[in-house]
């Protein structure tokens, strides 16, 4: 009966002295057949290579199991540890976001502004936002933004009305730290639907030394195109943005209205602001 507990002591402390497989074991170790050196017995032995340490191989499992235990651990835990590869069932589920949740991830600021740049810097028109094509293109990245999008050019101009209001403080202190004289051009333009707009731009020298320009402002010149008109509008703008203590040249095309526009400027500037202009015209361009 000794006999008996003593071989089965023996044989639990040999069971439990053998280290388990570590569940990277495949990954860490290939397997190679080897043959036998022996011409009477020919039979293949396996022989096992660490894939990661160099000219490391053992002909014995155990050994190789102890190898990786210890050089090798399994990442994120215990290597004694079986890895499942079971999935989880919430792996597989497509989470759905609610209706309200979707609209609060919406940022409308984000998007007016996007959409007044790409209004007036990609000189699209007004009526894109009437355009089916762009608003499938939002409604596809969120469907539940339908009645928050801008689907009316006199809205569109509003934001953008808006937005120059908010940003023309900004460009006045951008003027006011120039490095030289304010140079403005000017230019009457009639759209496709007969509204006279005189864009009033803007170059000078910034504050490091960079070349500026800007639109100052797009009036619409109604009921006349006079020169006089035109020269109203101009010092309105100059007033606006403080700038006649600064002005350089100007710079137009040879419509007759310009010559007229700068003699009616000249004496508006004399007159309102005792600010002096020589006027010196040259061909093509009026200064």
């Amino acid at each position: 009966m000794s006999s008996d507990i003593s071989s089965f002591a023996s044989s639990s402390i040999r069971t439990s002295s053998r280290p388990s497989t570590p569940p990277h074991f495949n990954a860490m170790i290939r397997t190679e057949n080897v043959q036998s050196e022996n011409l009477k017995r020919k039979r293949s032995k396996i022989h096992y290579v660490c894939r990661s340490c160099t000219a490391w191989a053992s002909s014995h499992r155990v050994n190789t199991i102890n190898h990786v235990i210890s050089r090798h651990p399994f990442p994120g835990g215990s290597s004694q540890t079986p890895q499942t590869h079971q999935r989880d069932i919430t792996s597989m589920l497509t989470s759905i976001s609610s209706h309200s949740a979707l609209r609060n991830g919406f940022n409308e600021q984000k998007y007016r502004e996007a959409l007044i740049g790409l209004l007036t810097r990609r000189r699209l028109p007004f009526s894109a936002v009437e355009w089916d094509e762009l608003k499938d293109m939002m409604l596809a990245g969120n469907h539940a933004i339908g009645d928050l999008l801008i689907t009316s050019r006199r809205t569109a101009v509003r934001y953008i009305a808006s937005n120059y209001s908010l940003y023309r403080e900004q460009l006045k202190a951008n003027l006011s730290s120039a490095r030289g004289p304010i140079h403005i051009s000017t230019d009457l333009w009639t759209s496709p639907y007969r509204s006279a707009l005189l864009a009033i731009c803007a170059q000078w020298v910034g504050s490091d030394y960079t070349i500026q320009k800007a639109l100052l402002a797009l009036p619409e010149c109604r009921y006349s195109h006079s020169g006089e008109k035109q020269a109203q509008l101009i010092l309105e703008t100059l007033e606006t943005f403080d700038v006649l203590r600064q002005l350089g040249y100007h710079t137009g095309d040879n419509a007759s209205s310009n010559d007229t526009c700068l003699k009616h400027l000249e004496c508006f500037l004399r007159d309102k602001h005792a600010v002096r202009m020589l006027i010196k015209v040259q061909t093509g361009t009026n200064q």
